[in-house]
């Protein structure tokens, strides 16, 4: 496939589109490899909707290096470790103004303090290679669009985003003050909670049950999908109240699913 028709310039609303177009298939392509790997349908990314905007940022960057060279080692190696800054980038960033990781590659081989690794370095690279044909697609597309279809599809996403950035951080703060009420809570509830497993099993087991359904009732469907969706996420702030919340929803489901 011929790469001379490829358009690497664009105005703003051109780039906005650009940046929307990739995050959806960021988007796509993540999903569909959690859902094949985990063996059920998953909704991957940051945001509730279908967009996951750390890999428009990272396509806008692979852009940026095409306008230098379409040299595939340039853009591999180039690539690959832009991609790597941006990626320990937002995870720092979000870590600072959640108190919380939403992935972890501590586990993996040669990774800087789990938040990037070599495998994420590789598939960047993989998709800076790839990247100049797909785009060769996606802007001759928003190049087809007339003006007005531009405008129009820029104002709906950057609306339908700026909806769901702020329920996404309304969230997350709603659920930084909630583990912050149930580390309270399991703090104040400590001394008792030892003196039921000295009296007896059962008491403890109906303690539990309450605490389980207690978890359970406090947490929104938000909160409830970042359990679900990041096995990898955790809390920074409230390790302890996050720990035991993960346990016992994860009960809990294992709890409702033997029912149905």
């Amino acid at each position: 496939m011929s790469l001379d028709n490829l358009i690497v310039d664009g105005d703003f609303a051109t780039l906005f589109l650009w940046f929307s177009i990739y995050s959806f298939l960021g988007w796509i392509w993540e999903s569909s490899y959690r859902t094949i790997h985990r063996h059920k349908l998953t909704n991957s990314g940051f945001l509730m909707g279908p967009f996951i905007p750390i890999y428009g940022f990272g396509a806008l960057l692979y852009i940026a290096l095409m306008h230098i060279s379409l040299n595939p080692f340039f853009l591999f190696f180039v690539g690959s470790f832009l991609a790597c800054v941006l990626e320990y980038a937002t995870s720092w960033v979000l870590e600072k103004l959640f108190h919380a990781r939403w992935w972890d590659y501590s586990k993996e081989m040669l990774n800087i303090n789990g938040r990037v690794c070599l495998i994420g370095f590789l598939a960047f690279g993989g998709f800076a290679i790839i990247l100049p044909y797909l785009h060769l697609v996606v802007s001759s597309i928003v190049a087809s669009l007339e003006e007005g279809w531009l405008i129009s599809s820029v104002v709906v996403i950057a609306l339908l985003l700026i909806y769901d950035l702020t329920l996404t951080i309304h969230g997350l703060i709603k659920f930084n003050k909630t583990l912050e009420r149930i580390q309270k809570e399991f703090e104040q509830q400590a001394k008792p909670f030892i003196d039921l497993v000295r009296k007896g099993k059962d008491n403890l087991e109906i303690r539990y049950i309450k605490s389980k359904e207690r978890a359970n009732e406090v947490l929104t469907r938000q909160q409830q999908r970042i359990l679900r969706e990041f096995p990898s996420f955790k809390s920074m702030q409230y390790p302890e109240a996050f720990k035991r919340v993960r346990k016992l929803y994860s009960e809990s489901l294992k709890k409702h699913r033997k029912k149905h």
